[in-house]
């Protein structure tokens, strides 16, 4: 038995292409704001930062990629 997933990898690029617009976005806002707004939107942008990472954790999960890959080769000695 399979378990759909809650999201297709469609929505989820979709996702990913807005949570990139929003951190940038919030990053504008970061660089122009004073006193304790500043602060604000820094953790904005920290929960942002959270969700974009789970995004693409999910998106992974959707092709298959179980972790961070590496590629073993021998160095060319010469």
């Amino acid at each position: 038995m399979s378990i759909t997933p809650p999201f297709t990898l469609e929505e989820i690029n979709t996702e990913i292409t807005q949570a990139k617009a929003d951190m940038a976005a919030t990053r504008r806002m970061v660089s122009y704001s004073r006193g304790s707004q500043l602060q604000i939107e820094r953790e904005k942008l920290a929960g942002q930062q959270k969700h974009f990472e789970w995004l693409l954790r999910f998106r992974m999960s959707l092709e298959g990629v179980t972790g961070p890959q590496s590629i073993v080769s021998r160095v060319p000695r010469g």
